[in-house]
């Protein structure tokens, strides 16, 4: 330590010290250099740095100006830098002994791992986690808000990091399921969404890592139960060992051991507040705080202490709130009925963000993208409004929202104040979202329909979306509890279909295709009757179909009466074409095929290309069953795959093209495949969900160590695709090789 200095003057220009001089004119600048984020990288109170940063100052080892702090909202706020003589002081310095060594061999960290500052007096509840880790395959951090759960959660991180573990960290909310916080985890696309098969994924890629879950206390009752299914999954195959952090109570977690983070010891405590007061000024702090590091950081010089003995959350509402003026105070309660972390540029009045912050009111992901509050704030907030405050605080964020919603996730936001403020128009306002929302967030909108179930008065249609999404999630039992609510008669025999489908009840669902094609208007018929074609036909994996298929698929044909409205007269036929020219392909009747081409092609406004797809497959078709001209017709095929213009188009003829070659040269499918795009989840079309079924069974054969999982989740994705011969088929494979 510099003569010159005290250690936290020189624990604020070894922080200062880390960033660039550029940033001394940049307009933006990173919110460590402001005093919340050197506060948070010293781990003490913001009022306990400014004696030293004055001093500093003084010394002409510092400077302040006023700068806009990224992610921190518009209103600009102090931030500091090293003057040149404070460059040459840091750069005399030595090592950093306050610091411990890592160790040569560190461990990799992925997802969005938080950081945190110097740790104080947790050195026994580290070590004694750490120990149970190694014993037991899973434990849990608890405690009260704000008691510093996460905290020691990223102290173990660092330790087994040090070991040279690598570890993954994910952070709940309340939408939250476990593919969600897979993805937040950094694993490489595509994850497989099958239970079984995400497991043995993880298990395969992950064995000797460490999972941590934080804030597990919200995740929704909609997602706990496959959540814990997953994890007793991991466990029974002996995958990666998982943290889980989270406030009490915890009822579903009761067989984890159990972690729970006490309040500092008051030597501890007031290494928080700094060495600006007295120590005795500063242990009297400490015992009416009961050693809370949250209610300590949150202390301010000029406000009252609590009585003796006296709750941390009174200590909250009474004192620190009472503190914000009634403009600070109303815009903070708009962040109080936030269900997420949001972008401080999206806040109501984005001013607030930085006055709350430089307050400790605030907790930032990772890198500062998102805030919100802390929890116990939050929470005590939330526990004083009276329900017409949140109803009205749900109808001025619904008009915000709707002026600023750009993003999946700010569609998410306004659907749940939409659905907290009774809006008018719920059943729309859920059938758009259904529409528009991509598949990776139906874990968000799974749970927002519950929410509006609650509140509607005539749930009938919300049910009926409740269970299209479970339907798309291969949840059968939530499909099946929602189809019991649905009262329109066409509505419930089209998830009665489905759900069917999904559970490999082929009779049943042809008798709920066989009601839907007496009930339905002639649109409807026709609607029907090519979906049900068109599932038919995809529900194979032989590359022939038998006599008695091509039966039923012409049966369903031949229940459609062409529209007399033109646009709609092309677009049906256009199906019916294609259905019909895949069905001459395989009974080789390749004239009637040609016909059929023309047939489009005479059609006004087709794609050329199109017709162009279905010449490769004709040509594909000729050479696979002759066996020659394949080359020339591999060559034609590509061509038209250059030339399709949808992207669904385009990777289903990759994929026939693979296929193709599957049964003739393995080499070349193999090196074909590379060029199919991975499934992307975020498409929720039925369509999607059989290409990636095929991708997936394409997978299974061309990567040998991937075959049992990926066979799995094609099994998977061909039930949720209506595909339940396919899927029992691929079932039987999967069973030869266990």
């Amino acid at each position: 330590m510099s003569p010159r200095l005290s250690l936290p003057q020189e624990r604020l220009l070894r922080c200062l010290g880390q960033y660039s001089k550029n940033l001394e004119k940049a307009w933006d600048v990173t919110r460590e250099i402001s005093l919340p984020g050197l506060s948070e990288s010293l781990s003490v109170v913001r009022s306990a740095l400014n004696g030293p940063l004055t001093i500093l100052e003084d010394q002409g080892l510092i400077f302040k100006r006023m700068a806009h702090v990224i992610g921190g909202g518009s209103r600009r706020r102090n931030v500091y830098h090293l003057t040149d003589e404070g460059r040459l002081l840091f750069d005399s310095f030595g090592e950093d002994n306050s610091k411990p060594r890592k160790s040569s061999s560190v461990g990799m960290s992925y997802g969005d791992y938080p950081q945190s500052g110097e740790i104080h007096g947790r050195s026994d509840v580290i070590q004694n986690a750490l120990a149970m880790v190694q014993e037991r395959h899973t434990i849990l951090l608890s405690g009260l808000p704000g008691i510093g759960k996460t905290t020691v959660g990223i102290a173990v991180g660092h330790e087994l990091l040090s070991m040279g573990l690598d570890l993954r960290w994910a952070t709940a909310d309340a939408f939250s399921d476990f593919e969600a916080l897979c993805s937040s985890m950094a694993f490489a696309s595509p994850l497989p969404s099958d239970i079984d098969a995400l497991a043995e994924y993880i298990v395969m890629q992950c064995r000797d890592e460490i999972f941590i879950f934080d804030d597990v206390h919200l995740i929704s009752q909609r997602h706990l139960p496959q959540f814990h299914a997953l994890c007793h999954q991991i466990e029974r195959l002996n995958g990666p060992k998982m943290i889980f952090i989270g406030r009490e109570p915890l009822v579903s977690f009761e067989q984890v051991e159990r972690i729970s983070i006490p309040p500092l010891d008051t030597p501890d405590a007031i290494k928080l507040l700094g060495t600006s007061q007295s120590k005795e000024e500063r242990e009297h702090i400490a015992e009416r705080l009961g050693g809370h590091p949250l209610a300590l950081l949150l202390y301010q010089h000029e406000t009252a202490l609590p009585e003796t003995n006296s709750e941390v959350q009174s200590y909250v509402e009474e004192v620190v709130l009472s503190t914000l003026d009634e403009t600070t105070r109303s815009e903070l309660d708009h962040l109080v009925i936030l269900p997420m972390p949001i972008e401080a540029s999206k806040a109501q009045d984005n001013e607030i963000v930085g006055i709350l912050d430089e307050s400790a009111f605030l907790r930032w992901t990772s890198g500062t993208e998102k805030m919100e509050l802390h929890h116990l704030i939050r929470n005590v907030r939330r526990s004083t409004m009276t329900e017409q405050e949140k109803l009205k605080l749900h109808r001025e964020a619904v008009t915000h929202w709707e002026s600023c919603a750009q993003t999946p996730e700010d569609q998410i936001i306004l659907l749940y104040h939409r659905i907290c403020s009774d809006t008018q128009d719920l059943e729309a306002h859920c059938t758009t979202a259904y529409g528009s929302l991509p598949s990776e967030h139906s874990n968000a909108l799974s749970v927002l329909l519950e929410q509006a179930i609650e509140r509607s008065h005539e749930p009938s249609h919300l049910h009926y979306l409740a269970a299209k999404v479970a339907l798309d999630r291969c949840e059968s039992s939530h499909a099946r509890h929602h189809l019991e609510s649905i009262h329109e008669e066409g509505s419930f025999n089209e998830i009665e279909m489905n759900l069917a489908y999904l559970e490999g009840r082929i009779e049943d669902a042809e008798i709920a295709i066989t009601k839907g094609l007496e009930i339905g208007s002639q649109q409807q018929k026709n609607q029907l009757a090519l979906s049900a074609s068109s599932r038919r036909l995809d529900d194979r994996v032989e590359t022939t179909l038998s006599k008695q298929t091509i039966g039923e698929i012409k049966h369903y044909l031949s229940q459609i009466v062409l529209p007399n409205e033109p646009s709609l007269r092309a677009v049906t036929l256009v199906a019916l074409t294609m259905v019909q020219h895949a069905l001459a392909l395989h009974e080789e009747n390749y004239v009637k095929a040609e016909t059929l081409r023309a047939t489009l092609v005479s059609i006004g406004g087709i794609d050329h290309a199109l017709v162009l797809g279905l010449e490769a497959k004709a040509s594909l078709a000729k050479a696979k069953k002759s066996n020659k001209e394949f080359s020339s017709a591999v060559g034609i095929t590509r061509k038209a795959i250059e030339q399709q213009i949808s992207p669904i188009h385009r990777e289903s003829l990759r994929l026939t093209l693979v296929e193709a070659l599957l049964e003739h040269d393995i080499e070349l499918a193999r090196a074909e495949f590379l060029f199919v795009s991975q499934p992307d989840e975020s498409a929720i079309h039925i369509s999607h969900q059989r290409l990636h079924a095929r991708w997936w069974t394409c997978s299974s054969q061309l990567e040998p160590s991937m075959r049992q999982i990926a066979l799995k989740e094609a099994i998977s994705k061909h039930r949720a695709a209506g595909c339940p011969r396919a899927a029992n088929i691929l079932e039987a494979r999967l069973h030869s090789f266990l």
